[in-house]
């Protein structure tokens, strides 16, 4: 026999009569051949695929088949698909998700995008080549790292590689799928002070691009979008050389402590703040000397930009949108066309992002749900509402237009 392009036709279709609905799609991206010899789904299946996945660790062993890294929860059928990777890496710790790929930070410094469906891998700079490492020292364990310190003190400090990886590389971002464009563009959120970063596809390091605490980065029209703890937006041209910056929308009149996030939804550019609160009563010990407060998610605001004064309003509803938080690039979709079973309008599907009170395989990961704005409630999904999830989950948008 030789590859699975030589498989006859007939056959293929036999295959994909057996499996799911998900699975079918999986079919499709074995090889062109297949692709060509399939049926189109029906329209109605296609619109359920506009929908996210949830990417989520498989929980025991016995889930595990050779070579699955992990797989993904459906909301609708309340159930775990299993992922196959023909190169799966040693760990996973998600950072990202954008245009079908989802960034994977590994436990030897390397970051790199995965594509879900095909399996195919694409490696960006590694952890040891961002503007805040002065020299990586393999052979010092706990101290692998030299720092640059970015605010006053003492210029160097050390850290633990273990600790660079949880915690020193927030979020990355892809302007565009690195399958169809060579020249995508990587922006991360990195380090102590939450600067900006960016790497392009062949790059051997990561660039300085902004200092300043950014909560949230999305690409719009070609264009970084970054929203600082303040809810200051500024706008990046990545491509311009050099690089030029604007100050898009000034610091909110009234501070906000939580997370902030930027979503350009139906009705424009919107910024969400998410009220996380420390439980104070609430102290997981992992170790005597080193107890860790819970946390945990009270609700969204949303805020519209007027574009003619540049101030942002708070708005009550999101309408026939709904909007997807955490690790992924913000974004948001409407019902409009979609089953009303299949989704919730107005409705915030959240992951587990609070990276700061995360403590590996410990403590992180249990907040994932839909908050509704109509009723001011948060439902949590089933089976993935518990103590820890490590990693935590990420929403992944697949790009299936080429495989339906």
């Amino acid at each position: 026999m030789g590859g699975w392009s030589e498989i006859p036709g007939d056959l293929v279709r036999m295959i994909e009569g057996k499996l799911d609905l998900y699975d079918k799609v999986k079919c499709r991206c074995v090889c062109w051949s297949w692709r060509l010899a399939l049926r189109n789904m029906p329209h109605q299946k296609q619109d359920l695929h506009l929908l996210p996945w949830l990417l989520v660790p498989l929980k025991s062993k016995t889930e595990i088949g050779s070579g699955t890294s992990f797989g993904f929860f459906d909301p609708l059928e309340k159930k775990v698909h299993c992922l196959q990777l023909s190169h799966p890496p040693k760990d996973m710790l998600f950072r990202g998700s954008s245009h079908g790929w989802v960034v994977n930070l590994d436990i030897n410094n390397s970051i790199c995008l995965i594509n879900p469906l095909t399996g195919d891998q694409v490696d960006l700079p590694p952890r040891t080549t961002f503007p805040d490492v002065a020299n990586y020292r393999p052979n010092r364990p706990g101290k692998e790292f030299r720092m640059i310190r970015a605010g006053k003190g003492p210029r160097f400090y050390t850290l633990s590689k273990d600790h660079i990886r949880c915690y020193f590389t927030q979020k990355v971002i892809l302007s565009s799928s690195p399958e169809s464009d060579e020249g995508f563009v990587a922006v991360a959120i990195y380090g102590e002070s939450s600067g900006l970063a960016f790497c392009k596809r062949g790059d051997d390091k990561w660039s300085f691009l902004d200092h300043g605490i950014r909560d949230d980065i999305i690409f719009h029209e070609q264009q970084l979008y970054a929203v600082a703890v303040d809810g200051s937006v500024m706008v990046y041209d990545i491509h311009s050389s050099p690089r030029k910056k604007m100050e898009f929308v000034p610091k909110l009149r009234d501070p906000i402590t939580s997370r902030l996030y930027l979503v350009h939804s139906s009705v424009g550019l919107i910024m969400v703040h998410r009220d996380i609160r420390i439980q104070s009563n609430i102290i997981i010990s992992i170790l005597d000397s080193n107890p860790i407060e819970m946390y945990k998610t009270y609700g969204f605001e949303i805020f519209k930009l007027d574009a003619t004064c540049g101030e942002w309003y708070e708005i009550q509803s999101i309408g026939d949108d709904m909007l997807f938080l955490g690790w992924n690039s913000s974004f948001s979709l409407s019902c409009k066309n979609l089953p009303a079973y299949a989704a919730s309008a107005n409705c915030i599907y959240f992951t587990d992002d609070h990276f700061g009170q995360h403590h590996q395989g410990i403590i992180g990961g249990f907040e994932t749900g839909i908050f509704n704005f109509t009723h001011g409630s948060i439902q949590y999904l089933p089976d993935y509402s518990e103590l820890s999830i490590w990693p935590p989950p990420v929403w992944f948008m697949p790009d299936l237009t080429k495989y339906l």
